[in-house]
């Protein structure tokens, strides 16, 4: 039952690949889109998360420490675009990420790294 589940998650749009991301991110236009791929990876455990399965939230984007909800996971990515990406001046991202703050993680761009797209 679990395996038929997962086939069809694909067919109802539930869900997203990182090769669907990534393509979206080169679509609108994303500088690094490798890199905010795996982010997404990261932020989510491999798209499995709650806050990816029932907020359609990518990268954990938060107002007023709450976490954002999107209808669709298209919508978390114009949303990190709208709100992150567009303070990018251009130079090294990982650096931008740190300085920046975009998590806590010391090991964060590290572990972005290390996630191969």
């Amino acid at each position: 039952m679990k395996l038929l589940i997962l086939l069809l998650l694909p067919i109802f749009g539930i869900g997203q690949t990182k090769q669907e991301v990534y393509d979206y991110l080169v679509e609108i236009d994303c500088k690094h889109p490798d890199i905010v791929t795996a982010q997404a990876i990261l932020e989510t455990g491999h798209f499995k998360s709650f806050s990816c399965r029932e907020r359609h939230n990518l990268f954990g984007l938060r107002y007023e420490h709450q976490y954002l909800i999107f209808d669709n996971w298209k919508e978390s990515c114009d949303a990190y675009m709208s709100k992150i990406q567009y303070k990018y001046k251009g130079g090294d991202y990982y650096k931008f990420l740190v300085k920046l703050g975009y998590a806590s993680d010391v090991e964060y761009c590290n572990k972005l790294k290390s996630i191969k797209i």
